[in-house]
């Protein structure tokens, strides 16, 4: 990046200025996905070694995962009028409190099923507002740092990806070496470990000035604008969607194929693995490489490499090397999606709605979610495994096609010769 004359005080400044802010989300974040990773292993297996029963466990998982659709569409008033990085703060210790309740409560003998399960439901409604907190403070973090958005985006997601990928493994040496209980109080340390560092390395959100309004109207009126806005609207639709199809492909189709045709499932981890590890670098790659490019390319580029090859590599039925090797290159392309997104939505929504529209989305995001692995179930049940990735995979290819078919997509762009401002003088 060139560097502009007379500019050397204010990058310095601007360097310093964005080590603590910047790295103090990062870390942070990396944290608390951590310990959601670990939870995602160690609250089913805590029930199952309580109950032995599956029943149960599906009981508390669905209603954790009903807290998080529930918190993410409704906390983004909350999160206005706490402030974002006061909400964040509150909403970690909030759930770390839910989850060291389990192990407390059991150790009591007083854990019954129904506590069990509400406990589960409040951890879900705590845990989304306070992700959804840490989003809306990146944009307030890029102005004054003055890195590019979709720098600070990257930064955001690649470590909370890869985070959550780790924690369930971890979760599971945990348990092997000293039971769930323990991976539990683990994971509620590192909620209030992320809830410290971001109390003392990211300043408050500069938003504007709250108005006095109800709950209601303020969470109705950040719904309309979404509704109103042709882009995130769009945005809202195609994650719904697709977040369905990839739930129903590697949460039921690849675990079947692997049951069934691979015959392990040590194989069907290293394709998760490959998966993962091609997020991580194609977003690393794209904040160092991809920045500067027209966006609405990328992302068609993007969806077309990643939706439908993909899953339809696994109807080619080829050996396990082939399985990985497609899976970590065509994960590579959707490194760049969400940081692209993240910034999409950073920009097009004011300071004041940022709360509720994030929340929107990633209330959308999980709603599509039980959608796809029901219809995966049903559909492998009815005509067989392979029809049914032939099915995800025709859907898929057909949604890859929408930014490049509905003319909304092209907005996404920046206007024609803006320059991407990063670290206080440089332009990339």
């Amino acid at each position: 990046m060139a560097r502009v004359p007379g500019s050397a005080s204010p990058r310095r400044r601007s360097g310093s200025a964005m080590k603590a802010p910047l790295a103090g989300v990062v870390l942070s974040t990396t944290i608390s996905s951590l310990g959601t990773g670990m939870t995602m292993l160690a609250i089913p297996w805590f029930v199952l070694e309580s109950t032995g029963q599956g029943v149960d466990t599906g009981l508390v998982v669905a209603a954790e995962a009903t807290g998080l659709l529930l918190g993410s569409a409704s906390g983004g008033p909350w999160i206005d009028r706490l402030r974002p990085r006061h909400a964040a703060l509150l909403f970690d210790f909030a759930a770390a409190a839910m989850v060291v309740l389990i192990p407390v409560l059991h150790h009591m003998d007083r854990l019954p099923l129904w506590l069990l399960s509400t406990i589960g439901l409040l951890l879900g409604l705590s845990r989304s507002p306070g992700d959804a907190a840490r989003q809306v403070l990146l944009p307030d973090i890029a102005q004054r740092t003055g890195v590019a958005l979709e720098r600070v985006t990257t930064a955001y997601d690649a470590p909370s990806q890869g985070a959550r990928t780790l924690g369930a493994p971890v979760a599971g040496v945990v348990i092997a070496a000293v039971g769930a209980p323990a991976a539990l109080a683990i994971n509620a340390l590192c909620l209030i470990l992320a809830g410290l560092i971001l109390r003392f390395t990211v300043a408050e959100a500069a938003t504007l000035e709250q108005r006095h309004e109800g709950y209601l109207h303020s969470l109705a009126e950040g719904f309309r604008f979404l509704r109103h806005d042709r882009l995130l609207f769009t945005i809202l639709c195609m994650i719904a969607v697709t977040n369905g199809l990839n739930s129903g492909l590697f949460s039921v189709l690849v675990p079947t194929y692997g049951q069934e045709i691979l015959n392990s499932s040590v194989h069907v981890g290293l394709i998760f693995a490959a998966s993962g590890v091609g997020i991580i670098t194609g977003s690393l790659l794209f904040a160092w490489l991809g920045v500067s490019r027209r966006r609405w390319p990328v992302v068609v580029v993007c969806y077309l490499i990643v939706l439908g090859p993909r899953s339809g590599i696994f109807l080619l039925e080829p050996g396990l090397t082939v399985l990985v090797i497609v899976s970590g290159l065509t994960m590579l392309a959707f490194g760049p999606l969400n940081p692209t997104l993240g910034a999409v939505k950073a920009e097009r929504t004011p300071p004041a709605y940022r709360a509720r529209v994030f929340g929107a989305i990633a209330a959308a995001a999980m709603l599509g979610m039980p959608v796809g692995v029901f219809a995966a179930g049903v559909l492998s049940d009815y005509i067989g495994l392979m029809p049914s990735i032939a099915v995800f995979t025709a859907l898929s290819a057909v949604m890859s096609l929408c930014p490049l078919v509905f003319p909304a997509w092209k907005e996404m762009d920046r206007p024609e010769g803006t320059k991407i401002l990063d670290q206080a003088g440089s332009r990339a």
